[in-house]
């Protein structure tokens, strides 16, 4: 083994100085460069995974937050659906009582126009008979005072009805 070191041009005598030398240099380096950069290394490790742990913890939350705001919208549009149905029932009874009310009045003013042309009637009925009898009774008298022939009773009443025609026709304007 002397050969091949003093082939590589290294003295053996160093080697056991050289080592020494390089276990105090990796003493003093593990106390004072070491342990700084191994503790500095693990505090930045501690640093990055409470990042991670807070960015997590907030991803969460956001999808706590989301699920919340996603019930809320759908409450929301639940409670929009059902008032919109409840207007439309209301609509739609509004429009029912309306039309039953609007069929009652036609009714009723179905009935009254029946019960006024019913009056009209009668009345007319009426104005008729009286107007018949005063033909009549105005045909008697005048037959009484004359004794007429066909013809001359054909002219008086025409001339009776003519009259009769008049009144009735200024009754109807007033």
């Amino acid at each position: 083994m002397g050969s091949i070191l003093e082939t590589l041009g290294i003295e053996p005598r160093f080697i056991l100085v050289s080592l020494v030398g390089f276990l105090i240099l990796l003493f003093v380096l593990s106390k004072f460069a070491f342990g700084p950069l191994v503790r500095t290394l693990q505090a930045r490790q501690d640093k990055i995974r409470g990042d991670l742990d807070e960015a997590q913890a907030r991803r969460d939350e956001m999808v706590a937050l989301q699920r919340d705001y996603e019930t809320r919208l759908a409450k929301i549009e639940d409670e929009a659906r059902d008032k919109i149905q409840a207007a439309v029932k209301e609509a739609q009874s509004a429009r029912d009582q309306i039309l039953h009310k609007a069929h009652a009045d036609a009714q009723t003013i179905v009935l009254r126009a029946n019960e006024e042309i019913a009056s009209e009637r009668a009345k007319s009925l009426t104005e008729a008979r009286n107007q018949i009898v005063d033909l009549a009774t105005l045909m008697a008298r005048q037959s009484t005072r004359e004794n007429i022939s066909a013809a001359g009773q054909v002219g008086l009443i025409d001339d009776a009805i003519t009259k009769i025609g008049a009144q009735t026709s200024m009754g109807s304007t007033r």
